[in-house]
């Protein structure tokens, strides 16, 4: 055998050398997967049958050469062609559709909200909100980058769009070009590790099954059933996944800001304040008596204390439900009832703090109001009680919190930051408090978000013309009471006995849904009126394509190296490593390398299937399937900022000023290469980041 390799192995280089050189020849990725499957099938066909690749087996005493396609050329391509054939029709019409039908979804979204300049305006607006800062500008970018992160997903629209804005920006006012470009790339690639998350839509479709399996497997070597040993079906859903990356992708986007300002701090002709804004028009400061600490403080301090009493209540057993010997109970107060109390709760105190010359009177009678409802649900309404009892129970404190909210919200929309951040901040509560909260799956939440962000898109060109979107604000209230509707009551209309209440709540969602899909097809004709609409289903066609069609292609590499053995080889080589631990810790170093030259959906398609019934064997109590998930998810996101083929450094290459060069790009990145390393082991080392909020939103 060749340098003492076997068959296999020289197979396995065969087929690696192929796929990277036709990834690396500039062909189309995904033709060069499916290509380089071929080529090296064909490859391996002519060398195994003229008996060039061979293993050593022992048959009756002795040892013998067997071809690494025993049985043949023809059967190994009849075999992986039938096989392949019912992998992509598995994949396109079988369990795992209605998870990759949320991709177009998403993408459709964030090329929406891209197009619709809503990004322009939140990058000018944080820039004048946190320029006085070190570092104001570069942690500007972070904060811009982590909501289009949470509204859109989209790396390259993200990266291109803040490379267009702020960079000349920072550029002008003496910031260094290596923290300028650096934070923009990876401030940009946010997007695939904060919810929604293509990556992890992706993963999510993967996982489940490869985590299904590796249990099956352990199961049947420790010769139980899979429910007598883990007491539960082995389900890893994407809604987990989607709570699991949410706290890890908020810690990452505070490393980012942290490094820039410590880099402001220890130089700051690098990174200067500047002041962007205008004069103090609402006297805050004043009020405050001259201190911006006590102002920050009385803004943002109340909106911690709800978040911090809604965490101890679940703690506690007081909010939402927990395991108590074996079986799910249940704690006074819901989690649907706290969520409201931090979200409406925080526009109160923001009012209060933000418009304090206004009369607090109405703030606090809607205070009062989500007190009484906290206390109705804690004292009155059971956990199974019906929609019409909950209605019942409820209906005073919703006329004391809808009388507070009116007038709350129009002294909030007199603060420039808030008018510009509040659209996408809507949207982003909306689709994940969907999904976090057990309303809706992740596909039913996408769709929910591309038709926010078409609506959303539609509202600011007409805001561009001078016109006004009653229609549409119309539209999204209906959405807003149908999601509402959705929580609190059955609305099956197939059921033989539906009560009076359902029957309401069905009729209510019937009229609201129409008037919902006319503000959304009204929302469609406008973007369709200025040729919006027609380059953002180009776009979105084209993206979804392409991640299509390498899921295809990367299914007949995955087969063609299953043809010869190789996927059994990888597997079996890993199952070597008697610590699961470590096993993970090479499986990670493995991923981490093949980001600088592979991009995440090839390593998604291509190495995961192979390497994860073997790591998601472990015990889940030890390695819990969704923290091993999201620590692929942050070492894939790393994928885009690592040179030479990040694609991050790409897209800013492309719309950076003639005086910025490629070697400043790549400068710039380092340090936060380093910084994603740094949260991975922040991620290895507390788990309990990954799945606090798992454990704290359980599945209902």
């Amino acid at each position: 055998m060749l340098f003492g390799l076997s068959g296999v192995e020289l197979s396995l280089i065969i087929v690696f050398v192929l796929l990277f050189g036709g990834i690396l020849s500039g062909y189309p990725v995904a033709f060069a997967i499916s290509g380089s499957a071929a080529l090296s099938f064909l490859i391996i066909a002519i060398l195994s049958e003229y008996g060039f690749l061979y293993v050593m087996e022992t048959h009756n005493g002795e040892l013998e050469k067997v071809p690494v396609l025993a049985q043949g050329w023809q059967k190994a391509l009849l075999s992986t062609q039938s096989t392949w054939a019912q992998g992509v029709f598995s994949r396109a019409f079988g369990g795992n559709v209605e998870t990759l039908l949320a991709v177009p979804m998403f993408v459709l979204m964030g090329i929406a909200l891209e197009r619709s300049r809503i990004a322009e305006d939140l990058l000018i607006t944080m820039a004048k909100l946190f320029g006085t800062l070190p570092g104001g500008l570069a942690i500007a970018v972070v904060f811009v980058g982590t909501l289009l992160a949470a509204s859109t997903g989209i790396v390259g629209a993200t990266v291109v769009t803040m490379g267009l804005i702020s960079l000349p920006t920072m550029l002008r006012y003496g910031y260094s070009k290596s923290l300028s470009t650096g934070v923009i790339a990876t401030s940009g690639t946010l997007g695939q590790i904060i919810p929604p998350s293509i990556v992890i839509v992706l993963l999510g479709s993967i996982v489940g099954d490869m985590y299904a399996i590796g249990q099956e497997s352990r199961a049947q070597e420790l010769g139980v059933t899979v429910l007598e040993m883990l007491g539960e079906p082995a389900v890893l859903s994407t809604g987990t996944l989607f709570k699991a990356a949410f706290i890890p992708g908020v810690v990452l986007a505070l490393l980012y800001a942290g490094y820039a300002f410590i880099f402001a701090l220890l130089k700051p002709d690098q990174a200067p304040p500047v002041d962007l804004t205008k004069s103090d028009e609402f006297h805050l400061v004043t009020y405050y008596g001259g201190s911006s600490g006590r102002m920050v403080a009385a803004v943002i301090g109340p909106i911690f204390a709800l978040a911090l009493i809604w965490i101890l209540f679940a703690w506690g057993g007081v909010a939402g439900s927990m395991v108590v010997d074996g079986a799910l109970k249940s704690g006074p107060i819901e989690h649907g009832t706290m969520a409201a109390v931090l979200l409406i709760g925080s526009l109160y105190f923001l009012a209060l703090s933000l418009r304090p010359q206004h009369p607090r009177r109405p703030l606090l009678i809607g205070l009062a109001g989500l007190a009484l409802m906290v206390v109705a649900d804690s004292l009155f309404v059971e956990p199974d009680a019906s929609g019409g009892t909950r209605f019942l129970y409820f209906f005073i404190p919703a006329v004391l919190i809808v009388y507070g909210l009116r007038a709350a919200l129009p002294r909030l929309l007199e603060v420039e930051a808030l008018r510009v951040v509040s659209p996408p901040v809507i949207l982003i509560v909306a689709v994940l408090g969907s999904i976090l909260g057990g309303v809706t799956n992740p596909t039913a939440a996408a769709s929910l978000g591309a038709a926010g962000a078409i609506m959303l898109a539609a509202t600011r060109r007409l805001q561009d013309s001078g016109q006004k979107g009653k229609i549409i604000v119309w539209s999204a209230l209906a959405i807003i009471i149908m999601l509402l509707l959705r929580g609190n009551f059955d609305l099956r209309m197939t059921l033989d006995n539906i009560s009076f209440e359902d029957r309401v709540a069905i009729f209510l969602a019937i009229v609201t849904y129409h008037v919902a899909v006319f503000g959304l097809l009204y929302s469609c004709w406008i973007l369709m009126r200025d040729g919006t609409m027609k380059a953002v289903v180009q776009e979105t066609t084209k993206v979804t394509s392409m991640v299509f069609v390498i899921l295809i292609g990367s299914l007949f590499l995955s087969l063609t190296i299953r043809s010869f053995g190789g996927e059994h080889y990888i597997q079996e080589s890993l199952r070597s490593f008697n610590d699961p631990l470590t096993l993970l810790l090479v499986v990670m170093l493995v991923l981490f390398l093949l980001g600088f030259v592979l991009d995440f959906i090839e390593i998604i398609f291509i190495v995961i299937p192979i390497v994860g019934p073997v790591i998601y064997a472990a015990d889940p109590s030890v390695m819990p399937p969704e923290w091993i998930t999201i620590l692929i998810a942050v070492n894939l996101q790393t994928s885009f900022i690592t040179p030479p083929f990040g694609f991050a450094l790409f897209y800013l290459r492309g719309v950076a000023p003639p005086g910025v060069t490629t070697l400043d790009i790549y400068r710039g990145v380092v340090p936060f290469v380093f910084i994603q390393i740094i949260g991975l082991a922040l991620l290895w080392y507390f788990p309990g980041i990954v799945t606090f909020l798992p454990d704290l939103l359980p599945q209902s």
